[in-house]
């Protein structure tokens, strides 16, 4: 990855960096052509991000939407299963299946002092959701 593509995705990363919980990150900031999950994609790129490892992660994630989807939104989540996901991805950072720049930006996602209740988990689920999308939007 050239410089240029890494300060790209920094301004995403600190923007995430910002939040005292996931659930106060507006749809409409990350959703949106051109948000931040758009531009994600665009810093990385399509190529440096392998379509399998994404949807590797996509899901266990969607997995425990699932799950999570059922229970009450102001419960305290439970980032046990979540947190054994992290060294999965260091893995694939480490095998050059996903670069260190989008494994940054998930441990800032996935941090568990901003997954405090179910509905920041879920907002951290919508955000992966809309970068898997603009990822094959743009490939």
């Amino acid at each position: 990855m050239n410089k240029t593509d890494k300060s790209n995705i920094q301004p995403v990363i600190d923007r995430i960096k910002q939040l005292q919980r996931l659930s106060e990150l507006e749809v409409q900031e990350f959703a949106l052509e051109g948000g931040l999950a758009d531009q994600v994609v665009q810093a990385i790129g399509t190529a440096s991000l392998k379509p399998t490892q994404l949807h590797k992660v996509f899901h266990t994630l969607k997995t425990m939407q699932q799950k999570v989807k059922q229970l009450n939104p102001d419960q305290a989540f439970n980032s046990a299963e979540l947190l054994q996901l992290m060294p999965t991805l260091a893995y694939a950072v480490g095998r050059e299946l996903i670069p260190k720049e989008f494994y940054q930006l998930l441990r800032e996602v996935f941090d568990p002092k901003r997954l405090s209740t179910n509905a920041d988990f879920l907002r951290a689920f919508d955000f992966v959701e809309a970068i898997l999308a603009y990822h094959k939007y743009r490939s």
